[in-house]
């Protein structure tokens, strides 16, 4: 199993306001990249995603597991990472689902249906001084 670096997981987790896309692929290979501000480092093998209205997303996720994560800053000093990742499914109760519906309530007061759960594969930097070496 891969691991996410710590400094990979802090990025992740840093604010509901970093930028945060999770892109997906549909079974004709047309793409789809969504802004997913409820991405979160579960755990280094592990991220999890609250689902409030992904359509497409879900979609593309029931017939193609491989998904993209990338999280970036572009504040004085650019950094970002991409996860990429397969999609083990969603949890609509349990452990998981109550700790991510009681923090996106809290952080954007939205009520959640799900949290997609993604197992990490690999994990890039897209940014100087080395963009797209591979971390993990």
């Amino acid at each position: 199993m891969t691991e996410m670096p710590p400094k990979v997981m802090e990025m992740i987790n840093a604010s509901p306001v970093l930028p945060k896309v999770l892109c997906t692929c549909d079974a004709e290979g047309n793409l789809n990249a969504v802004p997913k501000g409820t991405l979160y480092a579960l755990d280094p093998e592990t991220i999890v995603f609250a689902d409030i209205w992904g359509y497409k997303t879900n979609q593309n996720l029931e017939v193609n597991k491989k998904v993209a994560v990338t999280v970036f800053s572009i504040q004085m000093l650019p950094v970002g990472y991409q996860v990429k990742g397969t999609f083990q499914g969603f949890e609509t109760e349990g452990e998981i689902f109550d700790r991510y519906a009681k923090q996106v309530k809290e952080q954007i007061s939205m009520e959640i249906t799900s949290v997609g759960v993604i197992k990490v594969d690999s994990v890039f930097t897209h940014c100087l001084p080395e963009p797209g070496v591979q971390l993990a």
